[in-house]
């Protein structure tokens, strides 16, 4: 009966003459959000299909739309003389109107989407009458969070795919859900906080909104669904990683091994101190060992949840960039390597002209890379909503994606994520499965087989099986890749040598990418260009000797197979890398105590 009533709404809102005076473009206003109403309810919305793939986007806005179906009375929103853009609210009953659809000036694109609450009430809501007798919605005090504050915008270019040549972006951006830092006056009267209008005046949470961002498009790469939560600054349900989690584990724990500076300043609008370092972020999103549930640290009793994979991260950081030293080809490469980059914006003067080079500050996620106007630029994510090129911004709203030439980045961080292969020997059979972290089954881009030397075709796929050749020393060579998932010691692909005889596994390629990537990082020019010991490189020490202790352990158990650790010498031999090691020379020593017990 409600998708009944819905539906006839709808129908009766394109198709019947208005009752109230609307200009051109008002109307046309009404029939483009009457039109999105009647998709998102028979889920033919692309922006709703989009983002409810992995979240309850769509589900909710479906919940509020049967609600209420009726568009409203449109009214253009006047800033300095001009319509910058069209309201097109809903109708909640007869004394009130909300929601708000922000349209262009035109009427024919959507720039942003209503909200609702924790209750599936929209977040704005203006008297019925009020809102149909006014001429300017600017003039209403109840959105007064919308007026545009000025011509240009407070930091970047606007742009939209079409705006750039020699593009290149990481996929799922139209799948990640909106959330803005900004606070509302009607939600933080009543929670105990402050407000202010003006653009970047209100909550300094950029780094906490824009590590969430980073963890929702890694837990898309993965096809991990995501949860949803009350912004804590506007009282809005958004979706993905909450902000506020991040923030609280920020505080709570100590100061991260690899910044300097942890907290600054104050919130204008919560009065706590400001979380001012990127790295201290990341090492908790992807280093630290993560309590199950964690407290609010302003409000008693309050407290959040974490997700059993914490924040869908696999390794610990990596620094792509640092101290504005960045180059636009390493970062794109980086880009296609190991997905979004958390960064940071340098401090600037004269309307964007002069970069500041030894100081960070607004934290955003940088996600491609191209040429606006023929200059190269880095493409980035906003922590202000999910808008539209053309929003004009707001003490609420700005546009999200955006252009900086890459002097305007004061650092970028990468979260690696390992494509894992494990293999099994039976029946003189190799099964070679690939896996993410997590566990999930996850098949290569390219894959490429050779058994004993001789090529063999396969498509790539989660799991392969590949026949040996019985009783002998098997000599299984795979080289594999996916976007998006590469280690630092594997940034050009992975490839695997696996020795095979009587059931033994010996596999020496990694270990050998692991010592030369630790040699060359810790060399006096990367110390030199990123400062204090890097979360990575700590990783890679720890990793290198975990592999030489479980290649020991391996070879002792198979020290009586001669024909195999003598293969294994010779691989150690033919590589300067892995003789130099420490492995090299265990390997060595159990080689000539073989000999010499003969």
């Amino acid at each position: 009966m409600i998708r009944i009533l819905a539906c006839v709404a709808i129908f009766a809102s394109i198709c019947l003459c208005p009752i109230f005076a609307a200009s051109d473009v008002e109307a046309v206003a009404q029939r483009t959000v009457a039109l999105e109403i009647k998709a998102a309810l028979a889920d033919r919305s692309e922006y709703a299909r989009n983002l409810g793939r992995y979240t309850d986007f769509s589900k909710d806005l479906k919940e509020v739309l049967k609600r209420y179906p009726e568009p409203g009375q449109p009214k253009v929103f006047k800033f300095n003389g001009r319509t910058v853009k069209i309201l097109v609210p809903l109708n909640l009953d007869s004394k009130r109107v909300g929601g708000f659809f922000q349209l262009s000036a035109d009427g024919r694109q959507i720039l942003s989407y209503l909200i609702w609450n924790k209750d599936m009430q929209p977040v704005f809501v203006v008297d019925r009458e009020k809102w149909e007798k006014t001429a300017d919605a600017g003039l209403l005090p109840e959105l007064v969070e919308l007026m545009p504050l000025a011509d240009g915008y407070s930091a970047g270019t606007p742009i939209e795919k079409s705006d750039l040549t020699d593009l290149f972006l990481i996929d799922y951006l139209d799948m990640l859900p909106g959330k803005t830092q900004e606070e509302l006056a009607a939600y933080t009267s009543t929670a105990g906080l402050s407000s202010h209008l003006g653009r970047r005046t209100g909550s300094s949470k950029c780094l906490a909104y824009s590590a969430s961002l980073a963890s929702d498009w890694w837990n898309i790469a993965q096809g991990n669904k995501l949860g949803s939560y009350n912004s804590f600054v506007n009282g809005a349900r958004e979706y993905g990683m909450n902000p506020r989690l991040v923030e609280s584990l920020y505080f709570k724990f100590p100061k991260c091994p690899y910044s300097f500076i942890k907290e600054t300043g104050k919130d204008r609008v919560t009065g706590e101190k400001v979380p001012y370092s990127p790295k201290h972020y990341a090492w908790i999103l992807s280093s630290v060992e993560l309590p199950a549930r964690i407290g609010d640290p302003l409000r008693s009793g309050a407290s959040y949840e974490l997700p059993k994979n914490g924040f869908g991260m696999d390794l610990p950081y990596d620094n792509s960039f640092n101290k504005s030293n960045g180059k636009l080809e390493k970062v794109r490469a980086d880009l296609e390597r190991y997905g979004i980059m958390y960064a940071q914006h340098t401090s600037r003067l004269f309307s964007d002209k002069v970069s500041l080079t030894l100081q960070g500050v607004h934290s955003v996620n940088i996600v491609g890379t191209g040429k606006l106007k023929g200059e190269p630029v880095a493409i980035y994510y906003e922590t202000f909503g999910k808008n539209h090129r053309d929003y004009l911004e707001d003490s609420f709203y700005g546009p999200s994606l955006r252009a900086f030439p890459l002097k305007f980045f004061y650092q970028g961080i990468s979260f690696p994520h390992r494509l894992i292969p494990e293999i099994s020997v039976r029946n003189n059979k190799a099964g070679v499965s690939f896996k993410t972290a997590e566990g999930r089954a996850i098949a290569p881009d390219k894959l490429s087989v050779e058994v004993n030397g001789k090529s063999i075709a396969f498509k790539p796929a989660a799991r392969i099986a590949v026949a040996l050749a019985a009783d002998a020393v098997n000599t299984l060579k795979i080289k594999f890749s996916r976007k998006y998932f590469y280690t630092p010691e594997e940034s050009d692909g992975y490839e695997r040598n696996y020795l095979i005889s009587n059931g033994s596994v010996i596999e020496l390629s990694h270990y050998a990418a692991i010592v030369k990537t630790l040699a060359d990082r810790e060399g006096g020019l990367y110390k030199k260009l990123f400062g204090k010991d890097d979360s990575y490189t700590d990783h890679l020490k720890r990793l290198e000797e975990k592999s030489r202790e479980s290649l020991r352990a391996q070879l002792i158990a198979a020290r009586s197979n001669t024909a195999l650790l003598n293969r294994v010498a010779a691989e150690i031999n033919q590589s300067s890398t892995l003789k130099k090691s420490e492995l090299g020379k265990i390997v060595a020593g159990m080689v000539k105590f073989n000999q010499i017990s003969r």
